[in-house]
């Protein structure tokens, strides 16, 4: 008895039921199909051999009788008419016979086809063989009319046969139709009877569905739109209905169940992302270590519910925090090496126990664990962290009492914070370090601000003091002087101006990095200082053997500091000539340029390499070339002119060319000429 329960359980399930309902019904389509694939065959044969012989053959013997009938006619009309364009007609009518004859014969499939073939032929040949005569004949003779009609009657001859042909194949075209007509009407009328059995047994098989599985279906279904628009807590009821449904019901319950234990744990993964997102930029947003420290601590405690929470560093640094109302201290843990960790753990490495109070692996030291002790801890996690390869410390979290185990995703995002706090770290102390240097490089720098100030000044006194006793020396107010006194003097006058224009250099260099380098303006004739300028430059460019030449227009006034202005034209210049060879030339043109008056300084000096014309403009800047050839200078020059021009709202560039020579442009706001009689520049 047993032994049969299942099996007429089986028999009458939904599956078993089913299959015999759809084994029938694939029976009667196969039937079906199969006699529908036999009965289409027979119609493609039939179709094939209407298209591949019946209509191919029926259209080359008309294309047969046509060549004939071309052939025919004109050979008639030639002997009739003596016209020569009926042989043309002719002619090509003999050149098409043989091919459509040829075509004809090889499309021959039965011995009745090919009798009629044969026998239509020969009346086509009999009836060449007289054209060919007839040809010969001379038109409109009695001859010609006697050969036109014989070859009219050999003609109709052929055209009997020709038709002939043509009906049987147009009958046997017609039975192929009326065969396939009736396999048609067949094939339908089977195809019906199957369609409508298969009808009657699907719509009992619908009603019986319907009865038996439809509705619990349908709670099924219900359940499942419930669960999309997101009530998760709807179950599928499994107490009626197939053992199938019942099945498919308990298997939606399991997977509603899932569903909402996987959201919930999806909702707790983006609130821990968010929050260490958060904790990352915090941690990373502060440039103090202190701040850093204290904000890792407070964040990962708060956002991982952890009772305690202690970040030692590699140099001895520790930082603590303790939830409100803890249990137990956590700075006997924060006063335990953490050597253990960072000596034998590759950073980024945790270490992880669940429930310390039952004891802990023999490798963690009892310093360790009397901090565990004291904490009450149950469950602790520990990550090393750093920067790059270099470990900074470890990072440790713990949990009291009978607290919640630490869940893998909490770790996750707890080592996700351990590298935001290492790379924030290492910013901090990159920071502070920073701006200690910055802090004592500032200090450097104002004492060398104020040691080239007061240095300038000092050497101010005493180098006023010997150019004037040099002057009286050379004005003879001590007494006569020799000719070698006299050279000896000039040395001393030369080298007392060079020294007093460094120092001037020196001390406008130390207002501009001080910041007090102001600009006097008022009205100046600059035509008038570039007259100076080159008085004063003119015999040192004769000394040197270099040509000096000045082009200025007249009236060209700009509101400036005069005394710097003849600064720059004064550095400019001596620039020029000082780094110009003997033979070469200097040209100073100023013009108005719209707004702007343009002072253009060029020379055929020996030019600044290309990799240093960027650094031209900087302090103390030498270009290689004048240091290989012992030039003086201070390389303040430049930087002097650059920082007046700007001072007065104008620009200056410089184009260079080694061995060839450089021009430095300056561009000025103009402004209404002064008021002076200052002489016009000099023009040579």
């Amino acid at each position: 008895m047993s032994s049969q329960a299942p099996a007429r359980s089986a028999a009458g399930s939904v599956g078993a039921l089913l299959t015999r309902t759809f084994a029938v019904l694939v029976a009667l389509i196969v039937m079906s199909g199969a006699a529908g694939i036999a009965a289409t065959e027979v119609q493609v044969r039939s179709v094939r051999e209407l298209d591949d012989h019946v209509v191919p053959m029926r259209l080359v013997n008309a294309e047969l009788r046509g060549v004939m009938t071309d052939g025919q006619r004109a050979l008639r009309g030639y002997l009739l008419t003596a016209d020569a364009r009926f042989l043309e007609a002719y002619e090509a009518a003999v050149r098409d016979y043989p091919a459509v004859a040829t075509r004809l014969e090889d499309m021959v499939l039965t011995s009745a086809e090919n009798t009629a073939v044969t026998v239509q032929l020969d009346r086509a040949e009999a009836w060449w063989a007289l054209a060919a005569q007839q040809r010969l004949a001379p038109p409109r003779s009695d001859q010609a009319v006697e050969y036109a009609e014989h070859g009219k009657n050999l003609f109709d001859a052929y055209l009997a046969e020709n038709r002939a042909l043509d009906a049987t194949m147009a009958a046997r075209a017609a039975r192929l139709g009326a065969r396939a007509e009736r396999l048609r009407r067949t094939t339908v009328g089977a195809l019906v009877s199957v369609t409508v059995l298969a009808t009657v047994l699907a719509v009992a098989g619908g009603a019986w569905t319907r009865r038996r599985i439809t509705r619990p279906l349908g709670r099924l279904v219900t359940v499942l739109g419930e669960l999309g628009e997101g009530r998760f807590d709807a179950r599928v009821p499994t107490r009626d209905g197939p053992a199938e449904v019942r099945a498919v019901g308990e298997a939606v319950n399991l997977l509603a169940a899932e569903i909402e234990r996987t959201r919930h744990a999806d909702r707790e993964l983006s609130r821990l992302r968010l929050a260490a997102r958060r904790v990352g930029t915090a941690v990373r947003s502060h440039l103090s270590e202190g701040e850093v420290l204290a904000e890792a601590g407070r964040g990962l405690g708060e956002m991982l519910d952890a009772e305690h929470v202690v970040i030692r560093l590699a140099g001895g640094t520790t930082t603590t925090w303790c939830a409100p109302g803890a249990t137990g201290p956590c700075a006997p843990l924060a006063e335990a090496d953490a050597g253990w960790l960072l000596g034998s753990a590759a950073q980024g490495a945790v270490w992880v126990s669940e429930d310390v109070r039952a004891g802990t692996d023999p490798g963690v030291p009892e310093p360790e664990r009397r901090g565990f002790r004291e904490a009450r801890a149950s469950g602790v996690v520990s990550i090393v962290f750093g920067n790059g390869t270099e470990s900074l410390g470890v990072l440790t979290m713990m949990r009291a009492g009978d607290g919640r185990p630490w869940d893998p995703v909490e770790i996750r995002m707890a080592e996700s914070v351990a590298a935001d706090l290492g790379h924030g770290l290492h910013q901090a102390r990159l920071y502070e370090t920073e701006q200690e240097l910055v802090s004592r490089l500032k200090e450097i720098d104002d004492v060398k601000t104020d040691f080239m100030s007061t240095v300038s000044h000092e050497l101010r006194t005493p180098l006023t003091s010997i150019a004037g006793y040099v002057e009286m020396l050379q004005d003879e107010d001590a007494g006569p002087l020799n000719t070698n006194q006299a050279k000896m003097l000039g040395v001393i006058a030369r080298n007392t101006s060079r020294l007093r224009g460094l120092i001037e250099d020196l001390l406008i260099l130390s207002r501009i990095e001080a910041g007090t380098f102001r600009a006097s303006r008022g009205a100046v004739d600059l035509t008038g200082l570039i007259s100076g300028a080159y008085a004063a430059i003119g015999p040192a460019a004769d000394k040197s053997g270099v040509s000096l030449s000045v082009s200025a227009e007249d009236d060209l006034g700009i509101v400036a500091d005069r005394d710097q202005i003849d600064r720059v034209l004064s550095n400019l210049l001596s620039n020029a000539v000082k780094f110009t060879p003997s033979g070469g030339a200097v040209t100073l043109t100023a013009r108005r340029d719209g707004d702007e008056v343009q002072i253009e300084v060029a020379d055929t000096g020996m030019g600044i390499p290309a990799g240093e014309q960027d650094r031209l403009f900087t302090r103390f800047f030498r270009a290689s070339n004048a240091n290989h050839l012992a030039v003086p200078g201070t390389g303040l020059g430049l930087t002097i002119v650059r920082t007046i021009v700007r001072n007065h709202g104008g620009t200056i560039t410089a184009v260079s060319e080694e061995n060839v020579g450089t021009t430095v442009t300056v561009r000025l706001p103009a402004g209404e000429p002064a008021a002076t009689g200052s002489a016009p520049a000099p023009s040579a």
